[in-house]
């Protein structure tokens, strides 16, 4: 009787051994604790301001002189580009619903010191000029953007405005001693613009950005009052211009 109770007793102390070296017995893998990855912080959403600087290029014009003017030889149309510096501010929006998407809304304004002139062809010794000048602009544009831990890379796109002066100057001196005319269409065209860009927030508000922008307001008439011989008309087909530029933004 001793030797069964000492042999139990033996048993059940090699069976805990067994169970605490064993351990826990694992959980099922269906129920296994799912550990998630933290989400990006939302760094982009917010109101900003800023100022941006750059240059505007390749702004394409086409003049037609559509009543024959100069009528010989039969050069009617001729064409220039214009460049120049430009110079403004911005202040926008941005939504992030999504750790890597962006949506936004920007206005911008700011000064467009772009000049282009150019004679035409065949025109008499004093020479037919026709230029242009724009000046202050605004854009009032969408912006959707892909975003990567600091960094923003986004396409942009929406309205385009300028202060446009298209002027005609004729400078030959008949032989009546009167400059022949001169005249010029200044008014605030509204057109398009398309572009995007990439931002770097290189500090918890502060992020600078290069952006490049494509504009167009369209076409004009500059009707030139002639002595002697009435109005002649020029039309203007601007192909439109680029705009390269950085900035710096404040974001709140």
């Amino acid at each position: 009787m001793k030797a069964l109770a000492r042999f139990a007793v033996l048993a059940g102390s090699v069976a805990l051994t067994f169970f605490a070296m064993a351990g826990p017995e694992p959980l099922p893998v269906n129920e296994s604790k799912n550990v998630s990855k933290p989400e990006e912080p939302r760094v982009w959403q917010g109101f900003y301001i800023g100022i941006n600087a750059g240059y505007a290029f390749d702004l394409h014009s086409e003049v037609s002189d559509l009543d024959f003017l100069n009528a010989g030889p039969p050069v009617r149309t001729f064409s220039f580009d214009s460049d120049g510096p430009v110079a403004g501010g911005q202040v926008g929006f941005n939504l992030q619903p999504l750790s890597w998407l962006v949506l936004g809304i920007e206005g911008d304004t700011g000064y467009l010191g772009v000049h282009g002139r150019a004679r035409q062809p065949g025109s008499p010794p004093g020479g037919t000029f026709a230029e242009i000048n724009p000046g202050v602009y605004a854009t009032a544009r969408g912006r959707i953007g892909w975003a990567h831990d600091n960094w923003l890379l986004y396409v942009t796109g929406g309205w385009f405005g300028s202060d446009y002066e298209r002027r005609v100057e004729d400078n030959e001196i008949c032989s009546c001693g009167f400059q022949l005319g001169h005249a010029a269409n200044d008014d605030f065209k509204s057109g398009y613009t398309v572009g995007g860009g990439l931002e770097w927030l290189f500090r918890e508000h502060w992020s600078l950005r290069v952006e490049y922008l494509y504009f167009n307001v369209g076409d004009g008439t500059v009707t030139v009052p002639i002595f002697q011989q009435g109005p002649f008309r020029f039309g203007f087909d601007d192909d439109g211009g680029h705009i390269v530029r950085g900035g710096l933004n404040f974001k709140f």
